[in-house]
């Protein structure tokens, strides 16, 4: 039975599935309030696995610390902007919620991951994505190949190189954009092609969802919703976890 709270993003939705928690925010930087909650219960730092169209691993803060860097000074920019986005980390305590909700209007849908992995939260992540595959000293980057956009078959995971041994033997937080999913195509599910995805939906302390509508609707192939999206990946892992 699925226990649904209201949505937005202070107040995620929340649904619950056999004991496991699915997180849904509309703009995918407030992850970042569900993955504190969970730092604060269980005192242990998770590796990320983030299955997204975009890799959403841009500097904590940044955009914000450049704005105001270029407001004050652009010729100062490159100096300023790394004291502004210190500036914002030091005001918060990884253990106060409230702390991370006060600086949250300041971070944009792409900043969350190395914000966490800053605040303690993350140990490592792994960013399969369908745009670009960093080479950063953390973490790692995963391409999906265009063949296999919106798929969460074993074969996407393999071409891309991510393999679910990886995170075997860590606490893992599985994140999933909905702007990764351009058709319904992508929810034809067989599990004997999908064993890595359901190993990962079956082992995650928690699973967050971005609705992302904006970049969805962008990107989508359908003449189908956000709404409509967003039911049929809670569905599917309704459908796993049973």
């Amino acid at each position: 039975m699925a226990m649904v709270m209201a949505s937005n993003n202070i107040n995620p939705k929340c649904v619950s599935l056999r004991a496991k928690k699915i997180v849904v925010v509309d703009d995918h930087q407030y992850v970042l309030l569900a993955w504190a909650e969970l730092f604060k219960k269980t005192q242990k730092a998770h590796t990320l696995v983030s299955i997204d169209y975009h890799p959403d691993t841009n500097p904590s803060f940044w955009l914000y610390a450049f704005q105001k860097a270029m407001a004050i000074d652009p010729d100062r920019e490159a100096s300023l902007v790394p004291i502004f986005q210190q500036k914002l980390m030091a005001s918060i305590d990884p253990l106060d919620i409230k702390s991370v909700e006060r600086v949250m209007e300041k971070m944009r849908n792409d900043e969350h991951i190395n914000t966490a992995m800053n605040l303690g939260y993350l140990k490592n992540y792994h960013m399969i994505n369908c745009m670009e595959k960093h080479q950063y000293e953390t973490g790692h980057h995963y391409l999906v190949a265009n063949e296999n956009f919106g798929s969460l078959d074993d074969k996407m995971f393999k071409d891309a190189g991510f393999s679910v041994k990886s995170i075997e033997k860590e606490a893992y937080i599985l994140d999933i954009d909905l702007d990764y999913f351009s058709s319904r195509e992508s929810f034809q599910y067989q599990s004997e092609k999908s064993i890595v995805f359901k190993k990962l939906v079956l082992g995650a302390s928690l699973i967050t969802i971005a609705r992302s509508v904006t970049y969805f609707d962008y990107l989508k192939k359908d003449d189908f919703s956000i709404a409509e999206c967003e039911d049929n990946l809670i569905t599917l892992i309704g459908k796993i976890i049973s």
